[in-house]
């Protein structure tokens, strides 16, 4: 597949036109990561913007312990690195490959030139800002104030509205993260996290099905995931 043709499928170019993209074409460089290669860390200059063309990538904050905690796993077609090349501040978090990466990247200059006359790309860049700024402050809180119940109820729940796959008895999530990955995603040790997902399956919210997990009662696990937030 071409840059030029990768390029349309992505959200944040698509509605440009076949001279649009010739041009984003052109400015755009190529490259490969490694499994578990860190791509920037958290307080780095950053001048480019990222788009995963292929793999897995996660976005990662060490809290005050040191211990990892993964904020979101994007994968081909997402695209990151948006706050430091819009306002020139540091990097915000870590992003490390998951798995082999390609990603294409805009440098800041020939990407501002681009969109300053392309506004529409600008405008779905904040959108798409905001919805993660949104989403961040709600992990936050999840992190601060729920419990292990909450906490996997809800990143379950993350899974599948990112995915926008329907939720219905017997939807499955296809999980690509390890338990630990997973664990780290929700602030719990790696035990904790098996046991609680034990527990749900005892309770006859999912059942396991090798990587994926398959939700039995839709209601009862989003009914868990909101309880704390509930007024």
């Amino acid at each position: 597949m071409t840059n030029k043709t990768f390029l349309r499928q992505v959200s944040l170019f698509s509605g440009l036109s076949d001279k649009d993209l010739r041009e984003l074409e052109s400015v755009v460089r190529e490259r490969s990561f490694r499994k578990s290669e860190v791509i920037f860390h958290a307080q780095e200059p950053g001048n480019a913007l990222f788009v995963i063309k292929r793999g897995r990538v996660k976005i990662s904050m060490d809290d005050k312990s040191g211990r990892e905690i993964i904020l979101r796993v994007f994968e081909g077609g997402d695209f990151f690195g948006e706050m430091s090349l819009l306002d020139g501040e540091p990097r915000s978090a870590t992003v490390s490959s998951l798995e082999p990466c390609q990603a294409l990247i805009l440098y800041r200059e020939p990407f501002l030139e681009f969109v300053a006359r392309r506004p529409q790309v600008v405008m779905k860049m904040l959108t798409t800002l905001s919805r993660r700024l949104r989403k961040a402050d709600e992990k936050i809180s999840r992190l601060a104030f729920a419990d292990a119940y909450e906490k996997v109820a809800s990143v379950l729940m993350e899974i599948v509205e990112e995915r926008k796959i329907p939720l219905h008895i017997g939807t499955e999530i296809p999980i690509s993260l390890t338990r630990k990955e997973l664990a780290e995603m929700v602030g719990l040790s790696r035990e904790t996290l098996t046991r609680v997902i034990a527990d749900f399956q005892r309770a006859g919210v999912v059942r396991i099905e090798g990587h994926h997990i398959a939700i039995i009662d839709p209601q009862k696990l989003r009914r868990e995931a909101t309880r704390s937030f509930s007024v």
